[in-house]
């Protein structure tokens, strides 16, 4: 489903590109990021209501329950919700109490984000289970966004190296799930001077 709610989230998720490579030491940790990806999407009408805030969300559960001992739901960085079930009726009569199995079933995600920050060489690993979030079914989310951002020194060249075999993984997961974004920038732009690279592409 593409929409003004997409292309706004796009152009919001471009300025927070902007911000990382024009000064990344700004940002401490993912947290720092939900923020200003949060305060871009509000100022670029991602969503046209009076109570905006309403339908962008932090940490929303997902349909899914994951996991076979003790079953849980995982959550999202950041969501906008769909207004139309948003404003439904059968929604605006529940109370915030209310089961997340009722509620969820109702409630369609136009845009579902998660959100990486990678300051050091860990393992690649790590984007797998956002990456489960994001694509497995049953999911309410019309289209999903993983944002990864290296915040490395590329001065060395292991961490060079490192930054592309990140990309590589996230590569792999993306000929898996053509339909998933991903996003993968370095905090130093001249090892990715194109801008157009740092959303992954299937050949």
């Amino acid at each position: 489903m593409r929409s003004q709610f997409v292309e706004a989230a796009e152009r919001a998720i471009a300025k927070l590109v902007a911000d990382f490579q024009h000064n990344p030491d700004r940002f401490w940790n993912e947290r720092d990021m939900h923020w200003i990806l949060f305060y871009y999407l509000k100022q670029e009408g991602t969503v046209q209501e009076t109570h905006s805030t309403q339908l962008i969300r932090a940490e929303f559960p997902t349909v899914k329950k994951f996991g076979e001992k003790n079953p849980a739901r995982g959550h999202y960085d950041l969501v906008v919700l769909d207004p139309e079930s948003y404003n439904s009726e059968a929604v605006q009569r529940m109370k915030a109490q209310a089961p997340w199995d009722e509620y969820l079933k109702l409630i369609k995600i136009i845009v579902a984000v998660e959100i990486k920050l990678w300051l050091a060489r860990l393992p690649v690993e790590r984007t797998d289970w956002d990456i489960q979030k994001l694509t497995e079914k049953p999911n309410n989310v019309l289209n999903a966004y993983f944002l990864n951002f290296a915040q490395l020194n590329f001065r060395r060249q292991h961490m060079q190296d490192y930054y592309l075999d990140l990309r590589e993984h996230l590569l792999y997961h993306k000929k898996h799930w053509p339909a998933l974004n991903i996003l993968c920038v370095p905090s130093d732009i001249k090892i990715q001077p194109d801008p157009s690279n740092n959303w992954l592409v299937v050949a």
